[in-house]
């Protein structure tokens, strides 16, 4: 799922700068470039699973009708609802942080002591309940739906 890319961020920053022609970076970068919105994503992850976006509601503790605004692209769910859904489609943690790209929150960082603990969750594979119960044991928040 993940597309190889050949500039870092940096690379392309530092180019953007440089620039005289903007459209002359963004054809130069086009693939480069994030061009999905965060529903179309969404559905890619989905294709290939072997549940349906109800049971992606009930797997998520999210509401079915919340669900199908966040897929159709009427609601952007929450940073917590987004990462509920992540673990309901059962994401490695690269999978959650290539997500996260399309939403405008912050990725997932490891210097935060609640997102360590989410990372560590997705990296083996925990679910969603289990997530909770050790954000419980670090005495940190569970997901906010």
């Amino acid at each position: 799922m993940q597309r190889m890319q050949q500039k870092t961020t940096g690379n392309l920053l530092e180019e953007l700068l440089q620039t005289e022609k903007l459209d002359s970076y963004m054809e130069e970068n086009r693939a480069e470039l994030l061009d999905t919105t965060l529903a179309q994503e969404l559905q890619k992850l989905m294709e290939g699973k072997p549940f349906s976006k109800a049971d992606l509601a009930f797997r998520s503790g999210l509401s079915r009708v919340y669900i199908y605004q966040i897929f159709s692209g009427v609601k952007v769910p929450s940073r917590d609802s987004l990462i509920c859904l992540c673990f309901a489609l059962e994401l490695e943690p690269d999978e959650i942080m290539d997500l996260f790209k399309h939403t405008g929150y912050p990725a997932l960082y490891p210097r935060d002591r609640r997102d360590s603990v989410i990372l560590f969750a997705a990296s083996r594979h925990k679910t969603l309940i289990e997530l909770e119960d050790m954000l419980e044991q670090q005495g940190l928040s569970r997901m906010q739906r």
